[in-house]
């Protein structure tokens, strides 16, 4: 894990890091590697930004986006797939049962995506799922729990790579883990610039969790699901642009892109809109709607076509904040 978080630090583009995550001063290793500390991420500094427990929750907040959350979802599905035990969260009881409130929204982001990622492992020997900006790998393990046939692939800057890796072996010990240091033993390779990561190299493995940058290494439109929760809209639009031309090459045929971001946001440095995200014309909403109990966010599943979809622009153009494009929109 040190290796890898080493590694994938020294190489990590500079324009990879925005404003909104310029957090970890240079002794924050220190900190990340300090087992005490690591063994109560989810209630210290080491989870800052990824999750929601630490700066927005309150008790009755909590409980409002619980109570809402079993409108939606049956309360049978919420309690088989959450998880407040790695990490030591602060929880809240209801019921005589614990809950953490950022677990909460996982569970939500789970539920949307199930029937589709179910469908895909009907089909498929093996299903590959990635997610960008995982975090500390809450969502991929729950994805990774409910469906075995899958792969999760979670990228993400190194600090959030270290955590994510803790916290899935401390939840399955016996996990087939692909890092960094692994992936440049297996390829035979001594550096990322030679580095070619296709199907065949990860599908035995259960979690690949290797640095954002190197998206572009991979080759193949194998990936059935590209997810981001929440993170895009934190980044510039620089690092924005590169995911999308990845997502938009490496996305399989009929695959899917669950995009859950702000309409505006502008933390990163640079002015960031949903609407204004670089989507090529391949796409079809499926779910299109404001984000659970978070109406300042946009929830999206599209769906990839092989024909252009004329009417995807217009439909973006629509989207909050309202402006010039907005109303000529509706001429």
């Amino acid at each position: 894990m040190e290796k890898s978080y080493s590694l994938s630090k020294s190489l990590i583009p500079s324009h990879f890091i925005s404003k909104h995550w310029d957090i970890y001063p240079q002794s924050f290793e220190n900190t990340l590697f300090d087992k005490d500390k690591l063994s109560e991420f989810r209630d210290n500094e080491l989870s800052f930004k990824c999750n929601d427990s630490l700066e927005k929750r309150t008790s009755v907040k909590a409980l409002r986006v619980l109570e809402n959350l079993c409108r939606i979802v049956n309360l049978d599905f919420i309690e088989a797939n959450k998880e407040e035990k790695i990490g030591k969260p602060k929880t809240f009881c209801f019921g005589k049962k614990t809950f953490d409130y950022h677990d909460l929204f996982l569970i939500y982001f789970l539920y949307v995506l199930s029937p589709f990622i179910g469908q895909k492992n009907q089909q498929n020997t093996r299903t590959f799922v990635l997610e960008i900006g995982g975090g500390y790998g809450g969502l991929a393990y729950k994805i990774k729990r409910l469906f075995p046939k899958t792969t999760c692939i979670l990228l993400d800057l190194p600090e959030a790579n270290f955590i994510s890796n803790y916290y899935i072996k401390s939840l399955e010990p016996n996990a087939k883990i692909l890092n960094l240091e692994k992936i440049l033993k297996l390829k035979k390779v001594k550096n990322t610039k030679n580095l070619v990561i296709e199907a065949c190299d990860l599908i035995q493995y259960d979690y690949v969790i290797l640095p954002g940058y190197l998206l572009e290494n991979f080759k193949e439109n194998f990936i059935d699901f590209f997810v981001n929760t929440r993170s895009f809209m934190e980044m510039n639009l620089q690092t924005i642009n590169f995911y999308f031309s990845c997502i938009q090459k490496l996305v399989s045929t009929n695959g899917f892109f669950y995009c859950v971001n702000r309409y505006k946001k502008s933390t990163s440095g640079d002015i960031v809109k949903f609407k204004k995200f670089p989507f090529d014309k391949f796409w079809d909403p499926i779910v299109w709607r404001k984000s659970f109990y978070q109406p300042m966010i946009h929830e999206a599943l599209f769906k990839r076509r092989t024909v252009e979809n004329s009417r995807f622009e217009k439909k973006l153009s629509r989207l909050k904040p309202y402006d010039v494009e907005f109303f000529t929109s509706l001429i």
